[in-house]
C-alpha cells in the first residue's frame, strides 16, 4: 500500500489586540500586546496572553530574510528562554518554546514562512485600522 504524506498546516494568530500609551515609535514594540495562538493541523498547540505582538512580528520578519537559520524569539518581557522557536530537524522543522507542552515536529518550512507572513500582514493591517502608522515596520 502506498503511503500518502500528510499535509501539516501551521497557523500563527492573535486575539485581544491592545495598544498601550505610546509617545514614540520605539515604545510601540512594547505597547502592542495580545494573545498568541498557534494551531497545528487544526489543533491549538499554544495559547499565551500578553505577548508583545509587534515585537514578535519584527522577529518573524528578520527570520523570513534567512529561513535557513533556526528561529528563537526572546521577548523583552521574558529573556530567560525562547518563548517560541522553529528548529530544523532533518528536512522538516519542529516548533516549541519554554511555555509549550512539548515540541511539535514534521512541519514544512513553507508552512511556517506562510504563517509568519500572514501574521505580519494581519497585524499591520489591524494596527493601521486603529490609526497606527506602520510604514516604519520594514525599515526598522
Amino acid at each position: 500500500m502506498e503511503r500518502i504524506p500528510c499535509e501539516h498546516s501551521i497557523k500563527i494568530e492573535y486575539s485581544n489586540l491592545t495598544i498601550g500609551d505610546v509617545t514614540s515609535r520605539p515604545q510601540l514594540y512594547a505597547a502592542v500586546e495580545g494573545d498568541l495562538l498557534i494551531i497545528k493541523d487544526n489543533e491549538l498547540i499554544f495559547s499565551e496572553n500578553g505577548v508583545l505582538l509587534l515585537e514578535l512580528a519584527k522577529e518573524f520578519n528578520k527570520w523570513l530574510g534567512n529561513q535557513q537559520e533556526d528561529f528563537e524569539y526572546y521577548s523583552m518581557d521574558y529573556e530567560d528562554a525562547p518563548i517560541l522557536f522553529f528548529k530544523e530537524k532533518t528536512g522538516s522543522w519542529s516548533i516549541g518554546g519554554v511555555w509549550f507542552d512539548g515540541e511539535y515536529s514534521e512541519v514544512k518550512t513553507s508552512d511556517i514562512a506562510d504563517a509568519c507572513r500572514k501574521f505580519i500582514t494581519d497585524l499591520l493591517h489591524d494596527l493601521s485600522i486603529k490609526g497606527i502608522d506602520v510604514g516604519f515596520f520594514y525599515i526598522d
